[in-house]
């Protein structure tokens, strides 16, 4: 964030909740004046959801050549973990049932 902040000192909504943050966190307050910007390109990370629990990953972050304000990051769960199986749940939500296609003309409101 310090990074964007320091890349963009006139992107208004970034200053404004930089300034909700560092009233409202002891924690942020403490962290954002620490004045440390690490930009990492690799590494781990873990997030809780709240339905599978914790999602364990390992990231790359890829900036395209000569457009500093895009970056992709992929996220990769170690295969055969209990991260992809957790995955492998969440995205069977959304997925149609097996063998059946998408209703190309869904009834709306009212139909």
């Amino acid at each position: 964030m310090r990074h964007e902040a320091g890349y963009c000192p006139q992107d208004r909504k970034l200053a404004d909740l930089i300034g909700e943050l560092t009233l409202n966190s002891t924690e942020f307050s403490t962290w954002w004046n620490d004045h440390r910007v690490v930009r990492r390109n690799h590494g781990t990370t873990h997030y809780r959801h709240p339905v599978v629990g914790d999602l364990h990953f390992s990231y790359e972050s890829l900036q395209p050549p000569g457009d500093e304000n895009q970056t992709l990051c992929v996220y990769l769960p170690e295969p055969g973990s209990a991260t992809a199986e957790s995955l492998r749940i969440l995205s069977s939500w959304n997925a149609p049932a097996t063998g059946a296609a998408p209703d190309p003309h869904p009834a709306g409101p009212g139909a």
